[in-house]
């Protein structure tokens, strides 16, 4: 009879030109031969830590109940920063200790309410008209319904461990391990604490006006922003790169062809889009604009 395993889930900032999600694949295959492995991106922006914890967030509620991820943008690669394994529920996540993982933490509870981890971080407003804003991750306490533990069993790793490459090395194999049956507790000591970003959410400014700023830019060069839709006015209008947008549709077909517009994305946050164009490019911004949000 088959052995039963777990399905595997990678989100990497990896890319598709050069072998190193294939390897970490290959490594995979050869510890757990029946492992399904999917792809939720690997084309996470480099070094974007906050983007893959974003996408990661936005995903997990559609991960079956057993996956097992891996996640790893992973700037701090060979340093001290830590591994991890987390548990929230059935399932487990694997990844560096620099906030790439926030989204478990976020996923178990909806309200940012007494919960650090939640707490909306600095206005991006601060970093000037134009300018990129970069969110940090801080050290959060571990909630009810998530388990983190260190990832420092050497059974569960490749050897040797290079510097450079643990998500081959550290992440994929004590992941293909724990998909084929190990138990995850195997990884190491629990921990009472993990680096994690502040909430994605938009920051009240002032009476009517919200503040955030993008998150992600997909290929389409829609820009999506930090700001939920349920923190919408019922009528606004959003400031992105000293534009004003004050159109807003549930779908793209309901303006003309190169019209910008603001929308709910499919992720349940707003975004930015131009009927088929790419507002990114027309609006000369990406990842890290600040944007605003104002009630009309």
């Amino acid at each position: 009879m088959a052995t039963i395993t777990r399905p595997i889930f990678l989100l990497t900032d990896f890319g598709s030109r050069d072998h190193y999600v294939g390897q970490v694949k290959a490594v995979i295959a050869t510890i757990a031969p029946g492992c399904m492995v999917h792809d939720l991106s690997h084309e996470v922006e480099p070094y974007a830590v906050e983007e893959g914890a974003w996408l990661l967030e936005t995903s997990i509620g559609l991960l079956p109940e057993n996956a097992v991820v891996v996640a790893v943008v992973d700037p701090g690669v060979g340093t001290n920063r830590r591994a991890l394994v987390v548990q929230a529920g059935g399932r487990t996540f694997l990844g560096p200790d620099n906030g790439v993982l926030s989204g478990v933490l976020t996923s178990r509870r909806p309200s940012a309410a007494g919960d650090p981890a939640l707490t909306p971080g600095p206005s991006p407003a601060a970093a000037g008209e134009g300018s990129r804003f970069e969110a940090s991750a801080t050290s959060v306490q571990a909630i009810p319904g998530v388990e983190v533990r260190e990832l420092c069993e050497p059974s569960l790793m490749r050897r040797p461990v290079s510097n450079t490459f643990h998500a081959r090395d550290v992440f994929g194999p004590a992941a293909a391990h724990i998909a084929a049956g190990a138990d995850y507790r195997r990884a190491g000591p629990p921990l009472g604490e993990m680096m994690a970003f502040p909430a994605f959410s938009g920051h009240p400014a002032e009476m009517g006006v919200l503040e955030g700023h993008v998150v992600h830019v997909d290929r389409y060069g829609n820009l999506v922003t930090t700001i939920r839709a349920g923190q919408l006015f019922p009528r606004f209008a959003l400031e992105v790169a000293g534009k004003v947008i004050d159109t807003h549709v549930r779908t793209f077909a309901a303006v003309k062809p190169g019209t910008p517009f603001c929308h709910v994305d499919s992720s349940g946050f707003l975004a930015v889009a131009r009927n088929q164009g790419n507002a990114a490019a027309e609006l000369g911004v990406g990842r890290g604009a600040p944007v605003r949000v104002r009630a009309q």
